[in-house]
């Protein structure tokens, strides 16, 4: 007799598994129209062969619906004897549509800058990007990204390319607005390593200029610095829900070479960053964070700089800017669970990935 038993997700009930292990015996994916099963599969850390567990089959689930690719996710399975048969449901979201691109830099409403962008964010059905934006006013830009995370179903090589033309307009503590340009494109191929570990190398070309009244803005005399770059990261990630992880840990490391003689610009730039999530009682989490970036070499123009009070931010300082050449931070945080995901479907909706 036939046993089938739904996780402790959301809505839905969980039956007693009884005193004998099961065995997984299959794997089958269910409503993935687009996506291509392979990519759903490869998030998986559960296996045929495995055996039965239900805090694992429920880290699975986190990690699919981690992909961004649907609306919701849910892992069932049916018992025969010692033999369990997975069923991945998942459903799916919209992938192709425009989003404006709205905003004003460092908190003025006067710095107002607008525009338009288009993703697709699972082309082919195979977890690609392919996005175009480009915005007016206070800062201009136009960009073009395409990145696939999985080249083909048999192997896990990873590839990304973009081309962005800006200019836009800086805010130094020091020497308030100024202007800078920049033109460049790049290029990178990786591999994964089972499921968490993700090494890749990049090469690239930039081209910046800054505006006059800005001194030592460029290194390279006639206010222009044009210089390759060559790059090697590695990303280890095993982080349940990447929006708001609960357990797990992210480790980022990289070094990159900025110029090979071509110009004045010659020096390295390292990086790493380190997170962990630890559940804890009723439910709740601690999470810790380290991260810096560190320059070596000749010395480094001012676009390259790194800041406190922009995308990094100290907590109680939020408005508090600092720049320089190296940065070192780290941040702890209790995180508790507010609400559980809730689901709403509309019956006469013409379009259900909505």
């Amino acid at each position: 007799m036939a046993a089938v038993l739904c996780l402790t997700v959301q809505g839905f009930t969980q039956f007693p598994l009884g005193s004998n292990a099961l065995t997984i015996r299959s794997i089958r994916v269910h409503g993935n129209e687009t996506t291509k099963a392979h990519i759903i599969l490869r998030e998986m850390t559960t296996r045929v062969g495995d055996t039965l567990d239900l805090d694992v089959l429920q880290y699975d689930k986190d990690r699919i619906y981690s992909l961004g690719l649907f609306n919701r996710v849910e892992i069932d399975y049916s018992a025969a004897g010692s033999d369990a048969d997975l069923i991945v449901r998942v459903h799916e979201r919209w992938y192709l549509y425009p989003f404006p691109v709205l905003g004003f830099k460092y908190r003025d409403p006067r710095n107002l800058y607008y525009g338009l962008g288009l993703i697709h964010s699972n082309f082919r059905g195979r977890n690609e990007k392919l996005m175009f934006s480009f915005a007016l006013g206070f800062d201009r830009w136009i960009s073009l990204v395409y990145q696939n995370p999985k080249l083909t179903a048999d192997d896990d090589i990873y590839f990304r390319a973009s081309l962005v033309s800006a200019r836009v307009q800086n805010l130094s503590p020091d020497r308030g607005l100024y202007r800078q340009k920049n033109n460049g494109g790049h290029v990178t191929i990786g591999k994964r390593f089972g499921h968490f570990s993700l090494a890749r190398f990049s090469a690239g070309y930039e081209g910046w200029s800054v505006s006059d009244e800005v001194a030592g803005g460029t290194l390279t005399p006639g206010g222009r610095d044009v210089f390759g770059t060559l790059g090697f990261d590695y990303t280890y990630d095993s982080r349940d829900v990447r929006e708001y992880s609960m357990r797990g840990s992210l480790l980022f490391l990289s070094a990159t070479k900025f110029g090979f003689g071509e110009s004045y610009v010659d020096f390295f730039r390292y990086r790493f960053s380190s997170s962990v999530f630890l559940p804890v009682l009723d439910g709740a989490s601690v999470g810790a964070r380290a991260h810096g970036e560190f320059s070596a070499g000749g010395p480094v123009p001012r676009y390259r700089y790194v800041y406190f009070g922009y995308g990094e931010r100290i907590r109680g300082y939020f408005k508090r800017v600092l720049e320089g050449e190296n940065i070192v931070g780290g941040n702890i945080e209790l995180r508790l669970p507010i609400l559980s995901p809730r689901y709403y479907q509309f019956p006469y909706s013409p379009l259900p990935e909505f």
